[in-house]
């Protein structure tokens, strides 16, 4: 696409590369499979209780999971508020509302904090970019529980700088996270920058608000309901690789 590279010239050859050496890269949903992970969890959960799992406890998990997330994007709620009233409501919409809402989360967050898992070839995805710039992981989240995460399956080798959302005190897709990233990011400088993640919502407005261009890393082809405007869309690493002149 045009602006995603430049051209050098080595012996007398034209190279193609990217523009772009400063990757500002989401976690969950676009390296991590949180999804599979909190899946395992909640069974893990109900298993510790001695409740039987059932395959419609997911979709009402989830449902309301992204609905409070989304919330506190919009700072409809306070990140307090999500994780204290999460699992009492989840609880009781499933009927099982004699489990403590806060035991059940202890056993959640226990297990989520020790099982993360990558989505295929994120790590490879990873380890091009790194050889082409400075990777820094913008994320939101608890920072106990994505510190151990990252921290278990290499994340944090991986990556030149990780901004958590709750240590630094405001969330994705707030001015003052995005504020707080660039500026602690040594020689920051957004033309060179680059926000990659699968959330409209949080990534790409956050990237769009601070005039700095975007990938939406999109697999299952979606559309942006009009919430985001990505300057890149791609439903593989390797599609994302090639727009960004990456090999």
């Amino acid at each position: 696409p045009p602006g995603a590279h430049t051209e050098i010239f080595r012996n007398g050859e034209r190279i193609m590369k990217s523009k772009y050496d400063i990757f500002l890269v989401d976690a969950d949903g676009t390296l991590l499979d949180f999804h599979a992970s909190s899946l395992a969890s909640l069974k893990a959960a109900f298993k510790a209780f001695k409740r039987e799992w059932k395959e419609e406890y997911k979709e009402e998990f989830f449902s309301l999971n992204d609905e409070l997330w989304q919330k506190l994007e919009r700072k409809e709620i306070t990140r307090e508020r999500l994780l204290s009233s999460r699992f009492p409501e989840f609880l009781d919409r499933v009927g099982e509302d004699d489990i403590p809402g806060d035991k059940f989360n202890e056993k959640y967050i226990e297990y989520l904090s020790r099982h993360p898992q990558y989505y295929p070839g994120a790590e490879e995805f990873l380890d091009k970019l790194r050889s082409a710039g400075k990777v820094y992981i913008v994320t939101n989240g608890t920072y106990a529980v994505q510190s151990s995460r990252f921290r278990i399956c290499g994340l944090d080798k991986k990556a030149d700088g990780i901004f958590v959302s709750e240590k630094i005190g405001c969330d994705k897709p707030g001015e003052a996270y995005t504020e707080y990233v660039v500026s602690h990011i040594p020689g920051f400088d957004k033309r060179r920058a680059v926000w990659i993640g699968d959330s409209v919502t949080a990534d790409i407005s956050a990237a769009n608000a601070a005039g700095i261009d975007s990938v939406w890393f999109n697999p299952d082809n979606l559309d942006t309901g009009g919430k985001g405007f990505p300057d890149y869309e791609g439903d593989s690493y390797a599609e994302i690789l090639e727009m960004l002149q990456i090999s």
